[in-house]
């Protein structure tokens, strides 16, 4: 039994070192494949990338939906970069920013970028775009430092009361499981990314061929395979950062006299399952004309625009929603 111990053990120390040494070739091979677009800006022992075009003031800063990357924002910045300077970032962890050790609920997400706006030397007032749950980090930023915001654009928005009405089948699989079990994962992610487990389940998926509206194919090669980042995947496996994002915009509460859109899909969205297609045909009962409007309600200034041909997706559907809701804020904070 002690020989098969101790073989067990040496077997698994040798995996282990394996595991890593394939995690370090794969971390080299991304930055040979993966040039990047932006500039490293340090914000104090770790960068933050960003990436700005166009001229004009206010600056527009873009945020993601999800734990997208900020190059996720391309299409929407190349078109709102006609009005005005329009910037994305890569939020801790994610396309080509560094991970931060601290855990990334909305509250770290939006000191990590008024510092790096402030590292970089971009003057505000700022207009800042939410997409589905960066809605809550806009939120929070422009609670924290409201003189420096010109105006809040909202794409489809997640709302902190919504979790009460929503159907299970719109949730991710693994918001699906058993809170232990998720909590279990979510704290088990980070080991994984370093010995390679992660890097090989995502090589072992192959590649995501699909082409994003207002995406070359070229350019949506980059978004896979910055998506498919282990560290991307451990950005985004903190446990509970839904939940305590929820509380941090709830905490921020009023925004005042901000100007601020809210776009909120018109479609909803299906799974190709009747059964849970139907839970979903319901939901957009309380989403459109009860928690959406929460959110334009959170400013004096607030109004909301149903963008009834697009689905969650805004600004890939129906990008113009977007650019216009941006155009009427700098409109307005011109004095035109």
């Amino acid at each position: 039994m002690r020989v098969f111990v101790r073989g067990f053990v040496v077997i698994l120390i040798l995996g282990l070192l394996a595991g890593a040494i394939y995690e370090r070739v794969g971390k080299q091979r991304d930055q040979e494949q993966l040039p990047r677009v932006g500039q490293a800006v340090d914000i104090g022992g770790r960068s933050l990338n960003i990436y700005c075009s166009g001229s004009g003031s206010p600056s527009v800063i873009l945020d993601t939906g999800g734990s997208a990357p900020g190059y996720s924002n391309m299409p929407l910045q190349r078109l709102i970069a006609k009005e005005t300077r329009a910037c994305w970032f890569d939020r801790a962890g994610l396309g080509w920013s560094d991970p931060s050790p601290v855990t990334q609920t909305s509250a770290a997400i939006a000191a990590d970028l008024h510092e790096l706006l402030r590292a970089v030397k971009m003057d505000p007032p700022y207009i800042l775009v939410g997409q589905s749950f960066s809605g809550f980090n806009v939120r929070v930023f422009t609670k924290a430092h409201p003189s420096e915001v010109a105006g809040v654009v909202l794409l489809d928005s997640v709302q902190e009361d919504q979790q009460q009405y929503e159907p299970r089948s719109t949730l991710a699989p693994v918001n699906r499981l058993p809170a232990v079990v998720r909590g279990g994962l979510c704290r088990a992610t980070p080991l994984a990314a370093k010995i390679g487990l992660i890097r090989l389940v995502m090589s072992a998926s192959g590649p995501d061929r699909r082409v994003p509206s207002g995406f070359t194919p070229s350019e949506a090669i980059v978004l896979h395979r910055l998506e498919s980042q282990p560290k991307a995947i451990v950005a985004s496996s903190g446990c509970d950062v839904w939940e305590k994002s929820a509380a941090e915009a709830r905490e921020a509460g009023s925004l005042g006299d901000v100007r601020l859109v809210v776009l909120t899909a018109g479609k909803p969205m299906t799974v190709g399952n009747p059964e849970d297609d139907r839970d979903i045909q319901a939901f957009p009962e309380i989403w459109v004309p009860q928690l959406q409007p929460r959110l334009a309600a959170l400013s004096t200034r607030g109004r909301q625009v149903i963008v009834k041909e697009s689905s969650h997706a805004i600004a890939g559907d129906m990008p113009s929603a977007a650019v216009e809701a941006v155009r009427q804020i700098l409109s307005d904070s011109r004095g035109r």
